[in-house]
């Protein structure tokens, strides 16, 4: 909780006003500080998931503002393909997680389709720091999942720790790198 509330304060700094995407991002880093800390109050483990949710529905909205060609609809195609796959992979599992686990799987599905959206039509290094950031939050949720409800990983929790907060800088640096 106090890496992202350093995060969040070091953005704020950077924050003019002016920037868009900045305040999508700083908005989402205000919902994950709150995640965390409800989840580190262990009686609300439903707050602090839909806390989460938010902050990276946040996190996609600084992409999405930012695209202004046309979309590329191969990328969810190929994207719903294997989310289904998984799913399906997955499902026997799942047991009464199946609603979390597609909110959270749909949520990251198009959070990974807007960062991928606008590294394919743009080809900055801010927006592949940008698609690289939405593919380790969805890493780091898969590693929660099989760390939290499959078996414990060796160094499972710091592994999840750290591939969070990375994916959360990388989107901060990605939306610093704009022009």
């Amino acid at each position: 909780m106090l890496s992202l509330t350093l995060l969040l304060l070091i953005t704020l700094e950077q924050y003019s006003g002016l920037n868009t995407p900045l305040a999508w991002v700083v908005t989402g880093l205000a919902a994950a500080v709150a995640a965390d800390g409800l989840r580190l109050m262990a009686a609300k483990p439903r707050a602090s998931f839909i806390a989460f949710l938010l902050a990276q529905l946040c996190y996609s909205a600084a992409f999405w503002v930012q695209n202004s060609a046309a979309m590329v609809w191969w990328l969810p195609a190929l994207l719903i393909a294997a989310a289904i796959v998984g799913f399906f992979l997955v499902l026997p599992q799942l047991e009464r997680r199946i609603v979390p686990v597609s909110l959270m799987g749909l949520t990251l599905l198009q959070l990974i389709w807007a960062g991928g959206q606008i590294w394919l039509t743009t080809h900055t290094l801010a927006s592949l720091v940008g698609v690289l950031a939405s593919l380790t939050m969805a890493a780091s949720a898969v590693l929660l999942a099989i760390n939290t409800y499959r078996r414990m990983l060796p160094g499972g929790q710091p592994l999840v720790s750290l591939t969070c907060l990375l994916s959360q800088a990388l989107i901060v640096v990605s939306v610093l790198l704009l022009p």
